[in-house]
């Protein structure tokens, strides 16, 4: 099965994103959006995995979830990857708490020993909003991400992250389908 561990989004963030996606479709209509139900902070993608390495995997979650305390996220910054004149993914960041960073790193490292293939991108806390399959103008899509990055400045998106989430993800001919296989709570201080 194809997996991943994420943060999953609160339903009013959920809905402030689909709001500024709503903006966006007017100015990029050519770009596939992502459906706000599957919005999310990926943790660690961790492609096809057998299940037995699910069960590890939970198990390793479970541990580090038990020492991690919660945290606040607050979105903050827009932008592209992998730059604005060969886009391919538009996201949503957010300051990179230390918590989170933390939290990342020893997810990267226990599930390293256990035979997962560390990731070589620095990581980057982001939520992906839309993906684009056909080249943009640089030059209109610098303007647009200027004017979001503008107004995510006087809207206060702003969560607690409770838990993390274990999820499957099933390619389908409508994009993804997402199901939480497993929902662990971080300690709350």
């Amino acid at each position: 099965m194809r997996a991943f561990i994420a943060i999953d989004l609160p339903g009013k963030i959920k809905d402030s994103l689909a709001e500024i996606q709503g903006k966006l479709k007017t100015v990029l209509p050519k770009v596939n959006w992502v459906k706000p139900e599957n919005l999310h902070f990926t943790l660690k993608f961790l492609g096809e995995i057998s299940p037995g390495q699910l069960s590890n995997i939970e198990k390793i979650a479970e541990e580090i979830t038990n020492s991690t305390a919660d945290f606040k996220i607050k979105l903050t910054t827009f932008g592209v990857f992998p730059a604005t004149h060969i886009a391919r993914i538009i996201w949503i960041g957010a300051q990179l708490p230390l918590a989170l960073k933390q939290l990342v790193e020893r997810l990267e490292a226990k599930l390293a020993e256990s035979g997962l293939p560390k990731e070589q991108r620095p990581f980057k806390a982001h939520i992906t909003i839309a993906r684009i399959k056909n080249p943009l103008n640089p030059a209109d899509l610098e303007r647009t991400l200027d004017q979001v990055r503008t107004d995510l400045v006087y809207t206060n998106l702003e969560f607690n992250s409770g838990e993390i989430t274990l999820f499957q993800s099933t390619l389908g001919p409508g994009g993804p389908t997402y199901t939480a296989l497993k929902k662990l709570n971080l300690r709350i201080i």
